[in-house]
């Protein structure tokens, strides 16, 4: 058995909420107490020291001062993918274990790209527009288009990558997929290496992010891949802003290097007010939305209790962050 410590407040940023029920759960399966916190300076009050720490390890402050002073502590684990700023403070030189919630946003993450492309295919955007005007768009803006048949570039084929490509089976699509290890993939037509990307680029209809952000990633996209891709392609990126050249993208909409861009991350985040993504009718922007979904707090907990368990029989614990 094992206590577990629970320390998060929502946000309009991060508007995730666990029911009674869920914490429930996690107790259940850690066959201890779960006692919740919605800041460190309260949680310190407290006196709680807990083997396990589940937290917020996407941005903010993070919980130094409590890891530090716990003696118990031997895993802490975050809800959220990015544990960028988790792995920036000094939690990371601790000796203690670190994971994160990777593949977890996958089925929402896939259902915002698919409807980016349906979108961008149908021109819902402009015809959204054009309602709020009272006008009857027939004709007005490029023809529509359809999923059936076009060719999605992923650049990224894990749990999210995986998730996109078998909803664009559902529609006709082929698929082409980058990632490390070339092997053959059910849900992918073909697969490339990682010195493929220029290839996909150039043969995709479409062309999704879902990446992680490393400093080997950073910029990844710049104006050399812009030029590879079709005048007609849509770029679309559900992974961090950081991984494409912004000022690159610009200058590939305004030049008609590509058609469009669907973008739920930008660099910086917010978007700059004065940015001229904000004003083209061929980009569509979602505030880093695309994951979210009620469903998401569940499974999150789902894959913790999975891993509590593992834990508690000394099994490896998935998704651990090297440090």
């Amino acid at each position: 058995m094992a206590n577990v410590v629970f320390l998060f407040k929502p946000t309009p940023k991060a508007p995730l909420v666990f029911s009674d029920r869920q914490f429930e759960q996690i107790a259940e399966a850690a066959g201890g107490e779960v006692r919740r916190f919605e800041t460190e300076d309260e949680l310190i009050a407290s006196g709680v020291q807990a083997e396990i720490l589940y937290t917020w390890g996407g941005s903010g402050d993070m919980p130094v001062r409590y890891c530090k002073g716990n003696l118990k502590l031997k895993w802490l684990h975050s809800f959220t993918a990015g544990v960028e700023t988790l792995m920036k403070s000094e939690i990371a030189d601790m000796p203690i274990i670190i994971s994160n919630s990777s593949g977890i946003h996958s089925l929402t993450v896939a259902e915002s790209v698919m409807g980016y492309i349906l979108a961008w295919n149908r021109t819902f955007p402009f015809m959204f527009g054009k309602q709020r005007e009272h006008v009857w768009a027939k004709g007005m803006t490029r023809q529509p288009t359809e999923a059936f048949g076009k060719t999605l570039g992923i650049i990224g084929a894990g749990a999210i990558g995986t998730e996109i490509a078998v909803r664009a089976k559902a529609f006709g699509m082929r698929t082409l997929a980058l990632r490390r290890n070339p092997e053959p993939k059910a849900c992918f037509d073909e697969i490339y290496g990682a010195d493929g990307l220029d290839e996909l680029l150039s043969r995709s209809d479409y062309a999704v992010m879902s990446i992680p952000y490393t400093p080997e990633t950073r910029h990844m996209i710049d104006a050399a891949q812009f030029k590879t891709m079709k005048n007609s392609a849509l770029f679309i990126n559900v992974a961090r802003g950081g991984v494409v050249n912004q000022d690159a993208l610009t200058e590939a909409l305004q030049s008609g290097e590509i058609a469009g861009a669907a973008l739920d991350v930008t660099d910086p985040e917010p978007l700059n007010p004065d940015s001229p993504l904000w004003d083209m009718e061929n980009v569509i922007i979602t505030p880093h939305i695309a994951a979210d979904a009620p469903i998401l707090t569940q499974l999150a907990v789902d894959f913790f209790c999975r891993e509590i368990k593992h834990f508690l029989d000394g099994e490896p614990i998935a998704n651990t962050m090297p440090h």
